[in-house]
């Protein structure tokens, strides 16, 4: 069944099925069927991101089927995690540079009351858990896969305790950092020294931990994290942001900002400085105890002349990554920028996906089925980024030709707008990005996220009974 509430046939929902295979085939669960199921489940979310569980599976057996999935013990989500990995990582083989992105989010069910073992957010009103995923994208910004993913609920009895208390509950919540720095490894090693893995936080993966962590003889991984703190650094100005002013202008750079509520999408002009510095540990890590200073390159991207209107960019940087030119600089201040796609994810999945409001009865189904609800997530965002990265790819790389030819049809009202050649991935994209409402003026650009992940619920229905006409113009004769 189609998020519309038809039964899709098996040539339409056979794009999709193969598409699941491909990333949980032989999951590697604790038996076959249960491999197979989390297939379906997968193939089915995919079909209708938004539906809910009764709705994707098409039929009450099916849906029955898939509640006793996310309820079977036995299904260990960090297993369907790293299979998908291994899709991720065969993708990846062909890159020499990737960014391994890594983010925190609230996952809101407070309208779910019934659902057990959540706990609170950002106060007792609010109650959830928290998401901190691990996104592979490339310097193109085309999203290949989740390689970890971390989930946990936050102990009510802490809330509104003392300083020493919350602090003990920060350095806990902490270690997702140290977790994603360790994936981003495991990842680097996996694929060899023909990659570069980098590892990109935001500002609160800046912790001394994660820096020394990364500074480590033998990692083959590096970093790059927005500074959070003005760190002590080894130099006569003693503070990170002041010997970099200290420092002359490499160069001047332009950034595109995305468009914000409120404010328009422009064009930043920023001045990049950068400098080797030496870091020196917290205060409270002193080097009798075995605490060393930690060499890392800094750079600071500031906007000098920003809209009146609107606050100065400014972003101080810290990698592991040599920076010896401008052009260097320039690239980890453009690495940086591709943060944003897990923002984009996190967006997917919520309102693309629903996640928020899949009604369980248990956080530990919840997390059991936010793994389907991610890889679809993941899916529908490579789909947005994948035609504006390699446009003149034959768009058979993502489609089935029923499904491209269908979207013809449908757009045109007419079999004859059927081109002869198999048309590009940017030409069928920009269809799909129609259904979901784009309206493909020069001044609208590509489509987004948001009429990319309308117009693929519509495909699996247009697709359906573009199938049924052909079968039954075939039947019929000439």
């Amino acid at each position: 069944m189609t998020a519309g509430g038809a039964v899709a046939s098996d040539a339409s929902s056979a794009p999709a099925a193969a598409w699941a295979r491909e990333e949980l085939g032989g999951a590697g669960l604790a038996d076959a069927r249960l491999d197979a199921r989390a297939e379906r489940i997968l193939a089915s979310f995919m079909l209708a991101p938004q539906a809910s569980i009764p709705r994707a599976s098409g039929a009450w057996s099916q849906a029955k089927a898939t509640y006793r999935f996310l309820d079977n013990d036995r299904v260990d989500p960090q297993v369907l995690y790293a299979r998908h990995g291994q899709s991720v990582r065969a993708r990846a083989a062909e890159h020499k540079v990737l960014l391994a992105v890594s983010d925190t989010t609230e996952l809101d069910y407070t309208d779910h009351p019934q659902t057990a073992g959540l706990g609170p957010l950002s106060d007792v009103l609010h109650h959830g858990m928290f998401f901190h995923p691990t996104l592979v994208v490339t310097p193109e910004r085309v999203p290949l896969g989740v390689i970890d993913a971390h989930t946990w609920v936050r102990d009510v009895d802490q809330l509104g305790k003392k300083k020493a208390a919350k602090r003990e509950v920060n350095e806990k919540e902490s270690e997702k950092w140290l977790i994603s720095l360790e994936a981003a490894e495991s990842f680097a090693q996996d694929l060899g020294e023909a990659t570069t893995v980098i590892a990109v936080f935001d500002r609160e993966g800046d912790t001394y931990d994660v820096l020394a962590t990364a500074r480590l003889p033998g990692r083959r991984s590096q970093i790059l994290v927005r500074s959070q703190v003005d760190r002590r650094i080894d130099s006569p100005e003693r503070r990170t942001r002041a010997h970099l002013e200290a420092q002359p202008v490499a160069c001047s750079v332009g950034i595109r900002v995305p468009r914000k509520e409120g404010q328009k999408a422009r064009t930043a002009e920023l001045a990049l400085r950068f400098a080797k510095v030496t870091m020196l540990p917290p205060k409270d890590r002193p080097a009798s105890q075995g605490w060393l200073p930690v060499e890392i390159t800094a750079v600071l991207a500031r906007e000098e002349d920003p809209p009146k209107d609107q606050e100065a960019i400014e972003w101080l940087l810290f990698t592991t990554v040599d920076v010896n030119t401008a052009e260097d600089a320039f690239q980890v201040v453009r690495w940086y920028t591709c943060r944003w796609l897990i923002e984009i994810l996190f967006k997917v999945l919520k309102s693309g996906c629903q996640a928020e409001e899949r009604q369980l009865e248990t956080a530990e189904r919840l997390r059991r089925c936010l793994v389907f609800d991610v890889i679809v997530a993941y899916r529908i965002l490579y789909l947005t980024t994948a035609g504006r990265d390699t446009p003149d790819l034959p768009c058979t790389v993502l489609f089935e030709e029923a499904e491209w030819k269908a979207l013809y049809v449908f757009v045109n009202r007419s079999r004859a707008a059927i081109p002869k050649e198999v048309p590009t991935l940017r030409e069928v994209t920009r269809i799909l990005g129609r259904l979901g409402g784009h309206l493909g003026r020069k001044s609208d650009g590509e489509p987004g996220v948001v009429t990319m992940w309308r117009g693929l619920q519509r495909l699996p229905d247009i697709t359906e009974m573009w199938t049924i006409w052909e079968e039954t113009s075939a039947a019929d004769g000439p």
